[in-house]
C-alpha cells in the first residue's frame, strides 16, 4: 500500500515485460471483529488493496472473512498463538453479521474500481467450508462479490466426490482458486503430493483430492487461476528452511498441477470426441 503511483506503474510494466499476469491482490483480513475500531481499520486496509489491484491491472482481491493472522518470533511466522485460543471470547454475539456489513461497504468500493472480491473458504470461525462463502455471497448480493475455493482446506479435503460437489455447487461464482501442500519427486521423475490441508497433525500424508478437483474445474469450463501459496511453516528435519526450499516446492507444485491440468484436458477432449 505504500507503493507510489510510479512504483505501481513500474511493477505493472515489469509484469507485462516478463509475461506474468497479476491475477490477484490478497488482503489478509479479518472483517469480523466486534471492536469497531479494529474492524474499521481492516475495512480501510482492504479498500487500499482494492485501489492497489486497480492500479496494477489485477481484476481480483482475494479476501478472508475472519483470518486470525500470524505472529512472528525471531523472524519466523506461526499460527500457534492466534489459533491456540479464542481471541473474541469476550463476545457472545454472532460475528457473521459484522462480516456481511463489512462486505456490503467494501463491495461498493470494489464496484467503483472494477474489482472483484473473491472470498476464500478459509476457516476457522465465520467460514469453515465452501457453503459458508456461497451463503455470504447470496446475503450480500453484490455482483462484485465472488468466491475463491480451495479443496485443500475443506473438511472433506481427501474426497473426490466432495471436490466435484464443490465445483458444481460454486458454479460461475468461483472466479479464483487456491492450493497449498508439499511435494516430492518420485524415482520415475514424476511429482507426488506428500502433504496438504491445514498445518495440523494430519498435514503430512493427507491425500488432498486435487486430481478430482482439477478434473471438475476443467470440465466445468473454469477459466480462472489456481493460486499456489507456500502458506505453512517450512521445516526440514524439524528445522526452519530457507527461501531456496520454498522455490523448489514452488517448481514442484507447478509441475504437479500442470500435469493434472493436462490430464483433465485430455479427458474432456476424449469425452467430446466420443460424443459423451
Amino acid at each position: 500500500m505504500d507503493f507510489s503511483a510510479d512504483d505501481r506503474k513500474r511493477l505493472r510494466d515489469l509484469a507485462g515485460e516478463v509475461g506474468i499476469e497479476l491475477c490477484a491482490v490478497s488482503p489478509n483480513c479479518d472483517l469480523s471483529s466486534p471492536v469497531p475500531v479494529q474492524r474499521e481499520a481492516m475495512i480501510c486496509y482492504v479498500r487500499e488493496c482494492i485501489k492497489l489491484a486497480h492500479d496494477l491491472g489485477s481484476p481480483i482481491c482475494k479476501i478472508f472473512a475472519a483470518w486470525r493472522g500470524i505472529t512472528l518470533h525471531d523472524g519466523l511466522a506461526t499460527y500457534d498463538d492466534t489459533y491456540g485460543y479464542n481471541q473474541y471470547g469476550f463476545w457472545k454475539g454472532d460475528r457473521r453479521g459484522l462480516v456481511v456489513q463489512s462486505m456490503r461497504e467494501l463491495c461498493r468500493v470494489a464496484e467503483d474500481h472494477g474489482i472483484v472480491l473473491a472470498m476464500q473458504n478459509h476457516g476457522p470461525d465465520i467460514v469453515n467450508r465452501y457453503q459458508d462463502v456461497l451463503s455470504l455471497i447470496e446475503e450480500v448480493g453484490s455482483p462484485s462479490f465472488k468466491a475463491c475455493m480451495d479443496i485443500n482446506i475443506e473438511p472433506e479435503a481427501d474426497s473426490p466426490q466432495h471436490a466435484h460437489e464443490m465445483v458444481k455447487g460454486s458454479g460461475a461464482l468461483q472466479v479464483h482458486s487456491h492450493m497449498n501442500g508439499e511435494f516430492a519427486r518420485r524415482s520415475d521423475g514424476s511429482v507426488e503430493l506428500v502433504a496438504g490441508g491445514y498445518f495440523d497433525e494430519h498435514f503430512w500424508g493427507r491425500e488432498v483430492a486435487y486430481p478430482a478437483y482439477v478434473d471438475a474445474l476443467v470440465a466445468s469450463g473454469y477459466r480462472g487461476y489456481m493460486n499456489w501459496e507456500f502458506c505453512h511453516p517450512g521445516l526440514e528435519n524439524r528445522k526452519p528452511v530457507g527461501i531456496d526450499y520454498v522455490h523448489k516446492q514452488t517448481e514442484l507444485a507447478f509441475e504437479y498441477i500442470s500435469t493434472l491440468r493436462a490430464s483433465a484436458e485430455r479427458k474432456v477432449h476424449t469425452a467430446r470426441a466420443s460424443g459423451a
